[in-house]
């Protein structure tokens, strides 16, 4: 049986569900070697300390490219790791497996999911899971903010592919990503998982009106970052 807090999330993804998503969107893949070399120039308008500072202080006025160079550049950030190691996470599940949470529980969600954040800023999961948390405590002003910010990673994703083949595979900085993703495309993800040659994450999904059987997700730069921690010239945050 699954807790209320399953469905309550269910249920904010779906209030933010991508309206206005077109297969028909202009699609451009990362080139990440340009992307490093804007975010890291001082003189650049995407200079990634000031454009992060930005998103931090939740400014609603970041353009589609920022958020681009927002995603995608925080592979090069020193705190960016592919894998989640938090000690918030054991707290959150133990919460959230509750079949409903008290006011002050709600208040601890938020705590935890925003410590949990520091270190996956743009993780559509855990920026979810704050919306709800807000929607919960009635705080529609934050509700608004990040009900922003997870369309517009979200979008940021989508314009890198359509995730149709691996070649216009859609990019992802983290595996959990890729399921926010197809919930938020309005799809259910059926329990095939595949790793192609391309190192590339192909997942199917249950029958939808659209007839998309899967959705290919372009994972190299999440085995770079494993490369990266093996030979030492990346740390595990």
């Amino acid at each position: 049986m699954k807790s209320v807090i399953f469905y309550l999330l269910l249920i904010g993804a779906i209030i933010y569900s991508l309206t206005g998503y077109s297969q028909e969107r202009e699609l451009l893949k990362p080139d990440y070697i340009s992307i490093q070399q804007i975010i890291n120039d001082p003189n650049s308008a995407f200079y990634y300390p000031q454009l992060f500072k930005r998103y931090q202080t939740n400014d609603t006025t970041l353009s589609p490219r920022e958020y681009r160079m927002l995603y995608f550049g925080y592979f090069f950030q020193d705190k960016y790791s592919a894998i989640p190691r938090n000690v918030q996470e054991d707290s959150l599940k133990i919460l959230l497996a509750k079949d409903e949470l008290e006011p002050a529980e709600w208040q601890s969600v938020i705590r935890m999911d925003k410590k949990a954040l520091v270190t996956r800023p743009f993780d559509l999961k855990k920026l979810n899971l704050l919306y709800v948390g807000y929607k919960m405590s009635g705080d529609s002003t934050n509700v608004r903010l990040y009900s922003d910010k997870i369309r517009k990673i979200a979008f940021a994703i989508l314009s890198s592919g359509d995730g149709q083949s691996e070649e216009t595979a859609l990019h992802v900085l983290q595996v959990s990503d890729e399921y926010a993703l197809i919930n938020m495309l309005g799809y259910e993800y059926s329990g095939h998982q595949q790793l192609t040659g391309a190192e590339c994450d192909y997942l199917t999904l249950k029958d939808n009106t659209d007839n998309v059987k899967g959705l290919y997700f372009d994972v190299k730069q999440i085995f770079n970052s494993y490369k990266r921690i093996l030979d030492g010239s990346m740390s595990i945050k």
